[in-house]
């Protein structure tokens, strides 16, 4: 019990908003991030370059659109299918690429969460032409924290163009820390990010944005993957997964993490208290 409370006061300092900690400075240089760092700091948003092979890609286009034809759909609208993480090996090798996990990690700090994993695919014609703008973390009140609560990465399989029908984000909106009112929703000026395939587009919690809307033939298909600081809670629930020994056998070595597996949550019972072990790492990586 003492080595544990030792452990416990010698917590590091909490990292500042937007601060790139002494521990991952290093894969931050390696994976030659620090432009789209600048971006999520200055802007809200950002293009991560070279972040996925394009047969990866390919592989999960082809998954996205084989799940998308068996889950039932809403006429008139994209068509979309949920809670992809852990049901095909592409998608997952997706969640777990380098720049994308050590991007997250900048963003919303260690031991980040898998939040929502949705996959689209957008027609000619679908898509709002005007308006939709929201900030992902639309369920928590303003004003914002300072610390950014989560982060999403848009896979376009196919690369996306604006008329293409390419998300659209309001430069620099996150410095309101603030939901835009429903007239800013409606009229506030934004621009499209444009990606190359093997790119992603990355945009914080606070950040306004929208889809845009396709005018041309093909499709935009397109991984919707959030991650989350610790201490929120996830909007997917993935910690069956947890539970199946052949899939985490398989699984990439940072599934575990996504999953929360070495996270203090729940490991309390009504004979047991919670893992100290568990809730000293977690307390931990809140800081980082």
């Amino acid at each position: 019990m003492a080595e544990q409370q030792q452990q416990i006061a010698e917590r590091p300092r909490s990292k500042a908003p937007y601060e790139v900690s002494d521990e991952l400075r290093p894969r931050i240089d390696e994976l030659g991030l620090s432009d789209a760092i600048d971006g999520l700091r200055e802007d809200g948003y950002a293009v991560i370059h070279d972040a996925a092979p394009p047969e990866l890609l390919d592989e999960m286009r082809e998954a996205i659109h084989s799940l998308v034809a068996q889950t039932p759909q809403t006429p008139d609208s994209m068509e979309s299918v949920p809670m992809l993480l852990g049901r095909h090996p592409a998608i997952d090798r997706v969640a777990t690429l380098p720049k994308v996990l050590a991007l997250a990690e900048f963003s919303v700090g260690k031991a980040v969460r898998a939040g929502r994993f949705h996959g689209s695919i957008m027609r000619q014609g679908q898509g709002p032409e005007t308006g939709g703008l929201h900030s992902d973390q639309n369920w928590i009140p303003t004003p914002f924290p300072e610390h950014n609560l989560m982060v999403t990465f848009c896979f376009a399989c196919e690369g996306m163009t604006d008329e293409g029908g390419a998300t659209r984000v309001v430069p620099r909106s996150h410095l309101e820390r603030r939901h835009p009112t429903e007239e800013e929703s409606a009229d506030a000026k934004s621009v499209a990010i444009e990606v190359e395939k093997g790119a992603v587009a990355v945009w914080d919690g606070s950040v306004w944005h929208g889809s845009g809307h396709r005018t041309i033939g093909g499709t935009r298909t397109v991984l919707h993957a959030t991650y989350q600081r610790l201490y929120t809670q996830p909007i997917n629930d993935f910690t069956y997964l947890l539970a199946d020994a052949g899939y985490m056998a398989a699984a990439p070595e940072g599934i575990r993490g996504l999953l929360g597996a070495d996270l203090f949550f729940g490991t309390d019972t009504a004979t047991t208290d919670i893992d100290m072990e568990k809730f000293i790492r977690t307390t931990t990586a809140s800081k980082l």
